[in-house]
């Protein structure tokens, strides 16, 4: 159960089960743009699992708006009023919360996080801090030596830092020295109705599909030269735009005839457009990349994917048995996938099935009733600060 102001428009209701309930704040990217760390930090709000612990949640949306951004960019005067303005929300919303779930890149975390850890701090107020993607041990190790032991000892007090992968909690261990009982992990999942859809036999017809944030980095100029050519293979692509490479994009685009930009899905029907198509393309070597929640949609609609080898991609798309690895950059190797799944029909019907099943361990049950929620109901019958 969620209860929101103007900074968080998707989940509210009215207090219907009696004036003592507990609460939570969380502090998290809420669409737009879409991505999958707001998509995620929205599927967390509207989870049923507050209402059936009896847990209040308010919500503070610390997105940039519609423009979509890179992990590098330079912090602008902007982002500083943002960041100001979210932590005097949290100010305001700190004495009425029992426990804070802070959900961050690792820019925002070593920035204005830094700041509302440390305030929740003052009020004795326990912290879980989720960090999106794959960059936090290392921009921590750009930092100078006084400000990266200032970073590790004030996110060291968070009962947890909540990874998405196995790879990143080792990196925040062993090479950003937190405490390993302070690192826990916790993969992305998707709404428990993604998992409705039952499989029937398909066969590869060369339809693939990219969503996601449209920007180099995310390969989506590969997949250009791989179908050049190619009448047989076609490719939609659904995403926002980075502003940097919009006219590139939208000009390759419109000179490949089976190629078609669509625009942005709504969250909650990225599964369902998937189901129209044959194999997902995801030939990342974005920095920032962790778990994407779109290789568990892509699953969860029943179809394969064709991923690079790139950080921990490779643990979550098996290659040959959930989709096929590609080295990063190489888009004859994405048509050397594509001519395989054409050939070997059993092979692709075998990786839908697999990837159906796989995806099931990240249900909203298995991942928040199963790891999150009985550690934050802990915490909030201890009152611990």
């Amino acid at each position: 159960m969620c209860k929101c102001d103007s900074t968080c428009d998707y989940v509210c209701d009215s207090d219907v089960l009696g004036m003592n309930k507990k609460h939570a704040l969380l502090i998290g990217p809420f669409p737009p743009p879409i991505g999958g760390d707001t998509v995620l930090t929205l599927n967390l709000s509207k989870s049923r699992y507050w209402m059936e612990h009896g847990i209040t949640l308010y919500c503070i949306d610390t997105s940039p708006g519609d423009r979509v951004r890179l992990p590098d960019e330079t912090l602008r005067v902007k982002d500083v009023v943002r960041g100001a303005k979210v932590l005097c929300e949290v100010l305001w919303r700190l004495p009425r919360c029992g426990v804070i779930l802070l959900w961050a890149n690792s820019r925002f975390l070593l920035t204005a996080g830094l700041a509302i850890v440390l305030c929740c701090r003052l009020f004795r107020r326990p912290v879980f801090a989720k960090v999106f993607g794959a960059f936090l041990a290392q921009r921590m190790s750009r930092l100078p030596a006084p400000a990266r032991t200032c970073a590790r000892r004030i996110l060291g007090t968070a009962v947890c830092i909540l990874p998405e992968t196995e790879a990143l909690a080792r990196e925040l261990v062993q090479d950003a020295g937190f405490s390993p009982d302070r690192v826990l992990l916790l993969p992305s999942f998707l709404p428990d109705s993604s998992f409705t859809r039952t499989l029937s036999p398909k066969r590869f017809a060369g339809k693939c599909v990219f969503v996601g944030q449209i920007k180099r980095e995310k390969g989506v100029f590969d997949i250009f030269d791989a179908l050049v050519g190619r009448d047989d293979l076609s490719c939609d692509f659904f995403g926002p735009l980075l502003e940097r490479d919009r006219r590139a994009f939208l000009d390759t685009v419109s000179t490949c005839r089976t190629c078609a930009y669509k625009g942005p899905l709504e969250p909650g029907t990225v599964s369902g457009v998937a189901a129209a198509y044959d194999v997902l393309l995801l030939p990342t070597y974005h920095t920032g990349e962790g778990y994407p929640a779109v290789v568990l949609e892509a699953y969860a609609a029943g179809i394969p994917v064709i991923a690079t080898n790139w950080l921990s991609l490779p643990a979550l798309v098996k290659d040959g048995v959930r989709g096929i690895i590609i080295p990063i950059k190489s888009p004859d190797k994405i048509r050397e996938a594509l001519d395989r799944l054409f050939a070997d029909e059993r092979l692709y019907e075998s990786m839908r099935q697999h990837a159906h099943a796989f995806v099931k361990s990240f249900s909203e049950t298995a991942i928040l009733e199963g790891i999150l929620l009985p550690r934050v109901v802990q915490v909030l019958r201890r009152g611990i600060g």
